[in-house]
């Protein structure tokens, strides 16, 4: 395989701490059952040395949270320290029912960076809806209390909302409305997008393709390199599978790459795996890898960013690290 597609620099990992949510949210493939070896929490030990392999190579961001719920994980306090102590960024991404205010103000004298909740509906019916639990109103309230614990205390924690719109017809409608029952109630910043399909898995997505049939396919830069994403679990009991993205949950053992507990995190990174879907990619040969093929964050839909008040927040870039996917490509080896 070339040495074109190898990487050098790992500047991003999404670190799943929590391979299990508590909740089952029908858009989530977590609804349906993750698959058993994927259900684990990641030993802090693994943890740490991920952390400790991949600063060498560039380390800057790491995001906590995977596709299980990180609050589920008793340490994720002693992640948070480990990273700041060490000067990497870090985020959360939670689905808030268990951020009462006591743990978020952990989290924050920890050193957590940014900690974004998953709020979807934009009432409490849609709420109870899709977040399949009746607690519109105990999440508003336990979020004021962690917006007052910043403004009183000062941590530097930023806190943020997310929703998902579900009808490409309602978006204008289910926006208002979520502005003024979360954003502004809360006083907030916030992003709202068009719903996804899990990698073709969530037959009930927006039809993107429908939708915007003029959107040729292109990569959607996320094996080319520069960020990581590492499960909790992993085949056969194992820890720290790495998978192309996230939007392979629900099928993670078809898309394993490699495992942190058994191989060194770069050999993964430029392993043969690896390198034959970026290959695959570099070629636009979407049809010939069984995850990507039916995937729509193929298609560029600049509108899936439906809105958002959170300055220089754009399509394309992470959340955490400003890191471009769409810009990513491999790099020669030295």
């Amino acid at each position: 395989m070339s040495h074109e597609l190898h990487v050098v620099e790992i500047k991003q990992i999404n670190l799943e701490m929590a391979g299990g949510c508590n909740l089952k949210c029908p858009m989530c493939p977590q609804s349906f059952g993750r698959e058993k070896d994927f259900l684990k929490r990641l030993p802090l030990e693994e943890f740490r040395k991920i952390i400790d392999q991949a600063i060498p190579v560039g380390l800057k961001y790491v995001n906590l949270s995977g596709s299980g719920e990180p609050l589920l994980h008793t340490g994720l306090e002693e992640a948070v320290r480990y990273l700041n102590e060490r000067g990497i960024t870090s985020m959360i991404y939670t689905n808030g029912i268990r951020l009462t205010p006591e743990r978020f103000e952990s989290l924050c004298q920890a050193g957590l960076t940014i900690c974004k909740v998953s709020c979807q509906g934009w009432d409490r019916d849609s709420y109870a809806k899709w977040m399949s639990i009746d607690a519109f109103d105990q999440v508003r309230q336990q979020l004021k209390a962690c917006v007052a614990l910043l403004k009183t205390k000062g941590y530097a924690t930023f806190l943020q909302t997310n929703h998902l719109v579900h009808d490409y017809d309602q978006r204008e409608h289910q926006t208002q409305q979520y502005v003024t029952n979360w954003v502004e109630y809360l006083g907030v910043q916030a992003e709202i997008w068009l719903e996804h399909n899990w990698s073709g898995q969530y037959k009930d997505a927006i039809p993107r393709e429908n939708i915007f049939q003029d959107r040729p396919k292109r990569t959607c830069g996320r094996p080319m390199g520069g960020v990581l994403e590492i499960r909790a679990g992993g085949l056969g009991g194992k820890s720290g599978a790495v998978v192309p993205c996230p939007f392979v949950l629900g099928q993670d053992s078809k898309a394993v790459l490699g495992h942190t507990q058994d191989t060194p995190l770069m050999d993964i990174v430029n392993g043969e795996p690896m390198l034959a879907l970026r290959s695959a990619h570099v070629r636009g040969d979407f049809d010939s890898v069984d995850y990507c093929r039916n995937c729509d964050q193929l298609l560029e839909v600049k509108e899936s960013l439906v809105w958002t008040n959170i300055p220089g927040r754009t399509y394309g870039p992470s959340r955490i690290s400003g890191i471009n996917y769409l810009n990513l490509s491999a790099a020669p080896s030295p």
